[in-house]
């Protein structure tokens, strides 16, 4: 029997996440927080969230391997906010069916997932947080014993305020007889003093970790290199494979060329059916992501408000995220009390949303810009022809077309068409199509954006 149900519906209604205060909303901007649950009114992804709960299943029935996510995307289009959404799915797990290991998902940046020493020491944080939550959780008077005082001692200081231990002292005693480390600071197990070889090391670190069942969820992961300090070729394959001997898997987010960079630190292959491809949300998830949103904040009257946007974003996240912020806020700048969209300015809240895009794409072109300098122009002179072909191009035929027109314009100074198309996929105006064939331009008007066409 599965663990979880593998087949996941959107079905529009609101949810636990979707509880957030109009003024965390509007201070997000549209760059969700990654806080370990989930983002306020996501919406779809529900191949991409089967994805991950079949490889769930996979490890609960204990086969460590072959659970490698990767998902790769464009700038905007939700790649932190599935992480979020993975992560949310971990929160409700039940045990594993084999070795009742309950699950651990553990953040890391891309430099910290090139180091073992900080991939190990993100996931003693990790679990100190995970039993601080569980005392902190427990609602009968504190208890204190000789074995547990100076964990509790630490982690109140950790999480600023008293521990209440009851319901969960024998998890705190537990993780304080075998030791571990956060924020740098040993706790536990100090009567045995510091590991004198890597083998003791390796002990005791397999015992604190072996009641978990530990998922690293990676952002930014095109950004891992190999040799940087401390870091080596199968840093990640190995942990997933087993050195460690406790259940390590990990689900890798970045853009287009993650699977590659991965490759270059000699990840373990990818499985099949489990590296996923972003691309926009499709009309279904669009329209729940503004519904969401409007009935989470209960805005009154909304249907014009509501099309208007669904009309602008075009189904792509970050411009949701950034007009559903502008909306909310003439809303509630207009009508604090009762949030009635009649009373705000529609067309002042697409305006808004506008320049906000237009600032995003130009920071976008900024930093390719940094390192290409013909980036620009020579964007510029391929989207016409991009367009005339259909919007779609074989990477041969593609690769030709940039030779030639950069070869016209002397725009591939001091590069040469794979740097060119490798920064155009980074910065979100091409991206492989999911048959992986043919190049397309993912991002609704950012070719637009660089012709200088009018968003309307």
């Amino acid at each position: 029997m599965a663990l979880v149900d593998e087949n996941y519906r959107d079905n529009g209604s609101l949810r636990e996440q979707d509880r957030v205060r109009v003024e965390d909303f509007l201070s997000d901007e549209d760059r969700a927080q990654i806080t370990g649950r989930g983002v306020p009114f996501f919406s779809g992804r529900e191949a991409e969230v089967g994805v991950f709960r079949r490889a769930v299943n996979a490890l609960s029935r204990g086969r460590c391997g072959n659970a490698t996510i990767v998902v790769e995307g464009p700038p905007g289009v939700g790649k932190s906010a599935l992480m979020c959404q993975f992560m949310e799915e971990m929160q409700s797990l039940p045990p594993t069916e084999i070795g009742g290991r309950r699950w651990l998902p553990v953040p890391l940046s891309a430099s910290d997932a090139e180091s073992p020493p900080n991939i190990a020491d993100a996931i003693d944080e990790a679990i100190v947080a995970r039993l601080a939550a569980d005392l902190l959780a427990a609602e009968a008077p504190p208890v204190r014993s000789k074995d547990t005082t100076g964990l509790v001692e630490k982690l109140s200081e950790y999480w600023g305020g008293d521990l209440n231990l009851t319901g969960a002292r024998e998890k705190a005693k537990a993780f304080f007889d075998r030791g571990g480390s956060v924020m740098g600071i040993s706790l536990g197990a100090a009567r045995d003093g510091p590991p004198n070889s890597i083998s003791e090391a390796a002990r005791r670190r397999r015992a604190a970790w072996h009641s978990w069942q530990i998922v690293l969820m990676i952002d930014e992961a095109q950004g891992i290199r190999p040799g940087k300090p401390y870091a080596g070729e199968g840093t990640l394959s190995t942990l997933h494979q087993g050195i460690a001997r406790v259940p390590v898997s990990f689900c890798a987010f970045g853009l287009p060329g993650t699977l590659m960079a991965l490759a270059d630190v000699d990840v373990s292959r990818p499985t099949g059916g489990r590296t996923i491809h972003l691309g926009g949300l499709d009309q279904a998830a669009a329209q729940h992501t503004v519904n969401r949103c409007l009935q989470a904040f209960g805005v009154g009257n909304s249907a014009r408000l509501s099309d208007a946007i669904i009309a602008r974003a075009s189904n792509w996240p970050q411009h949701l995220a950034l007009y559903l912020n502008a909306a909310i806020r003439q809303i509630s700048l207009n009508s604090p009390s009762e949030m009635n969209a009649e009373h705000a300015d529609v067309e002042v809240a697409i305006r808004e949303g506008d320049r906000g895009r237009a600032k995003y794409y130009g920071q976008r072109l900024a930093r390719i810009r940094r390192y290409h300098g013909g980036f620009e122009r020579l964007a510029r002179e391929l989207v016409p022809i991009l367009r005339d072909r259909g919007g779609r191009l074989p990477y041969s035929d593609l690769f030709d077309l940039v030779e030639e027109v950069g070869c016209r314009t002397s725009s591939l100074s001091g590069t040469n068409a794979t740097q060119f198309i490798q920064d155009a996929e980074q910065g979100g105006l091409l991206a492989p199509s999911d048959d992986g064939e043919n190049y397309a331009m993912p991002i609704p008007s950012f070719a637009g954006y660089l012709l200088g066409e009018s968003l309307s």
